[in-house]
Formats: structure tokens, C-alpha cells, sequence
């Protein structure tokens, strides 16, 4: 064991010295700034977070989403850690950010440990996985990649667990009762092998060697993802959870939105709405105008909100007028990395540009766009922030939020643009 152990250990320190050149500072970031949280400059290292206020982090890697959280009182939070396997050549590919030397879960990692700092913590309180495809939770078994000592593959959530543990993974399938996750293989068949030895093993090990705790999320509740460290000092902070599995909650019961038929993997995915005092952050997986689920959430929030995780990359279907005339988001966030026109989707992009869905104006963010798909349509692409880490930094209180979009093609974190102050109303 202790020679297998070594071997992983040599191993991830070979994975982790891959990309470093010299203009990197051999894989360093700068120095944290210390202004104050809304002082950030164009051109300067964004400025650390501070108590009280409340950061949403779009991390950049070009091959799968994952979205970083610090809560008020330094709670921190992971959704998703994708890792599609393409490369540069295929035509649904970006270019990797930073480089195509250094892994997604390598990047995610020193990302977050960067504006962990400001928490005085080396670890996550929690980590979500909003569902089981590659490019939310890793690719498995038989694309190359190190295989851990104990059956899993080193990718995505499982390889950011071994460089920044968190304490708590929440999944849409967990069970004591359920240690081979078959609650997946008749909950969403399409996507169900990609767990057993290899997932699965992972959690076994985590939970039984190293003391992951495991929940499987709850739809109607805002008791599961609570802050840690002082929640009596903001009564105000909630994050409710909406729907998993196929089920959303009604503001009474929880419903079945598929009517007990087949659920496909996207519409598992797990939903949630994060307030803070006026402004509300909502994120919902691939669960989006492709399955049942966006519109029947959108109605049981049943008002505005502030900002969003576009639902599945924006591509087709998603983001409906159904959905968007009531949430009549400020600001939507797409995690995008396909060099495509649908994903994001062209005239989802055209229709919240010219407020055909409404009428109150939106910035669109995303982290990838590619310029065979950017150049010829710069006519809508020109109206948009995209390409870079896109942050949501949120004022003490939750009355105004900054937008912030941060250069990915090397590791300083430093700012692109600046939208703010938005008023939350």
C-alpha cells in the first residue's frame, strides 16, 4: 500500500508541475490584493473577498463547468468539477484554458486555493455534483488517465478531492443502503455505467479512509446547504434547494414532474436557489427547457431574481420565454466550452439581447466562446463579456452586486472588465 501510495503521490506531482512556464511564474499566482472587494481594476489582480460579502466564481478551463463559492461567513462551496476529454482539434472544442498542459481539475484547484486564502482555510465545506455527466463531475476509465491505488480514476471531482479535500459531497443518488449507486441505473439509464468502479470507488474510499461525509440532496428544504462558521450573523443568507431527480418542489409538496416516466440524466440534475438578503443566484445543472423542469421551477420561485448559471451551456431549448418572463435575470453566466452555434444557442442569445423574453435588459458572461463562432456572429457576440473566469461578487447585505470577468490564459486572476454596481431590487 505504501508503494502504491508513493507512486499516486509522484504521480499527481507530475500532473501538477505540467503548464508551468516561466511566464506563469513557475505555476504561482501574484500575491492576493488587498483592496477592498469592489475596488477591483482593469488590468490588476481581482481583490480578495471579505467577510460578509458573497462570491460566485465561474471557473474557466474550457472543458466542463464548475462554479466556486464564498458564503458570508468564509462557508465555502463547489458545484460540479467537469472534465470533457477532446482536443483542440475537434470541432467541439475551445482551446483549453490555460493551456492544454494543464489539467481542468489542476486549474480548478489553484483557482479556489487562490481566493481561499482570504477564508483562512485549505479545504471546501461542501461540494455538489449537480449530476453524473463528464463535464460536470469528470471523464472515467479509459482515456489515459492515472487510476488511483483504490480504482478511481484521477479526474474531475474525484481529483480535486485529492489536492483540496472537501468535507461534505452531496450527490442526486447517494444511500447508505445503496453502496453500488443502482438508484442511478433506474433513475437516468442512459449514463448509469459510468459509476460502478470507478465513482463508486471513490466514495467508498473517501468515506470509509478518509471521513467524507456523503448526502444525497434534498429537493424542498433549505436545511442541507447552511453556512458553517456564523449563520446567526446573517438571518438573511439561504440556499434553498428546488428539485432533484426528476422532482421539484411546488411550495407545499414535491412533484414528479415526469409523471413516474424515464428520466434522462439532465433532468436529475439538482436545483437550487441562493439569496442574500435582495439578491437571489439561481443554478439548476443541465436541467434546463431540454427536460421538464425549468418551467414548473421557474413558477414555484414565481419572481425575479438577480443573476443564473444558464442552464445547459444555453444550448437548444433552454433558457424558454416560460421560464425567463418570470426569473427576468440581471446578469446569466454560461459556462461554455463547444465550438458550436448551439451551445450557447444563437437565437437564445439574440432573443435575451433584444429583450424579446423581456423587457428589463440582461449582461450575458461566458467563459468560452470560440472565435469561428464569435467572429462571424459579432453582431450579438460584441453585446457580450465572454472568454474568462466570470465572478459575481455581492455586497454585504445583498443590496448591489459587482460583475467581474477575469483573463484564463494564465494564472494571475487579473481583471478584464468591470460591471457595476447593479442594483438588486
Amino acid at each position: 500500500m505504501r508503494v502504491k501510495q508513493f507512486i499516486l503521490a509522484a504521480a499527481l506531482a507530475l500532473l501538477s508541475c505540467c503548464g508551468e512556464k516561466p511566464e506563469d511564474n513557475g505555476g504561482k499566482t501574484q500575491p492576493v490584493n488587498t483592496k477592498q472587494p469592489d475596488e477591483a481594476v482593469v488590468g490588476e489582480v481581482l481583490p480578495a473577498w471579505a467577510e460578509g460579502w458573497l462570491d460566485i466564481h465561474a471557473i474557466s478551463t474550457g472543458r466542463g463547468e464548475c462554479t466556486f463559492f464564498i458564503l458570508p461567513d468564509g462557508t465555502t462551496m463547489v458545484i460540479d468539477a467537469g472534465e470533457v476529454v477532446t482536443s483542440t482539434s475537434s470541432p467541439v472544442s475551445v482551446v483549453q484554458r490555460p493551456s492544454a498542459d494543464q489539467r481542468p481539475y489542476f486549474t480548478q484547484q489553484r483557482y479556489m486555493k487562490h481566493f481561499l486564502e482570504a477564508t483562512g482555510h485549505d479545504y471546501l465545506d461542501y461540494a455538489v455534483m449537480s449530476h453524473f455527466h463528464t463535464d460536470h463531475f469528470g471523464t472515467c476509465k479509459g482515456k489515459g488517465f492515472i487510476v488511483s491505488g483504490e480504482g478511481y480514476t484521477l479526474t474531475g471531482m474525484m481529483a480535486l478531492y485529492v489536492s483540496l479535500p472537501y468535507k461534505k459531497l452531496i450527490d442526486r443518488a447517494w444511500s447508505a443502503d445503496d453502496p453500488e449507486y443502482e438508484f442511478v441505473k433506474q433513475s437516468a439509464v442512459e449514463f448509469s455505467s459510468t459509476l460502478h468502479g470507478d465513482y463508486t470507488n471513490f466514495v467508498k474510499y473517501a468515506t470509509s479512509r478518509k471521513g467524507l461525509e456523503m448526502e444525497r440532496f434534498k429537493a424542498g428544504t433549505a436545511d442541507q446547504l447552511v453556512l458553517k462558521y456564523d449563520k446567526a450573523k446573517y438571518p438573511d443568507f439561504k440556499i434553498f434547494n428546488y428539485a432533484v431527480n426528476g422532482k421539484y418542489w411546488n411550495g407545499s409538496s414535491l412533484v414528479d414532474a415526469y409523471g413516474g416516466g424515464t428520466v434522462y440524466e439532465n433532468g436529475t440534475s439538482c436545483i437550487s436557489l441562493l439569496s442574500y438578503g435582495k439578491f437571489d443566484y439561481y443554478t439548476a445543472g443541465d436541467a434546463g427547457g431540454n427536460t421538464k423542469m425549468a418551467v414548473p421551477v421557474a413558477k414555484a420561485i414565481g419572481r425575479p431574481i438577480e443573476a443564473m448559471k444558464a442552464d445547459h451551456h444555453m444550448s437548444v431549448n433552454c433558457l424558454p420565454k416560460a421560464q425567463m418572463s418570470i426569473l427576468k435575470p440581471k446578469v446569466i453566466v454560461t459556462q461554455s466550452f463547444a465550438q458550436r452555434t448551439d451551445q450557447p444557442m444563437l437565437s437564445t442569445v439574440e432573443a435575451l439581447l433584444d429583450g424579446t423574453y423581456y423587457d428589463t435588459g440582461v449582461s450575458l458572461y461566458f467563459t468560452c466562446i470560440d472565435p469561428v463562432v464569435s467572429t462571424p456572429n459579432a453582431n450579438l457576440y460584441d453585446r457580450c463579456h465572454y472568454n474568462g473566469h466570470v465572478v459575481i461578487r455581492v455586497k454585504p447585505g445583498g443590496d448591489e452586486f459587482w460583475v467581474f470577468q477575469l483573463d484564463d490564459t494564465n494564472n494571475y486572476y487579473k481583471v478584464k472588465s468591470v460591471e457595476g454596481p447593479i442594483k438588486c431590487e
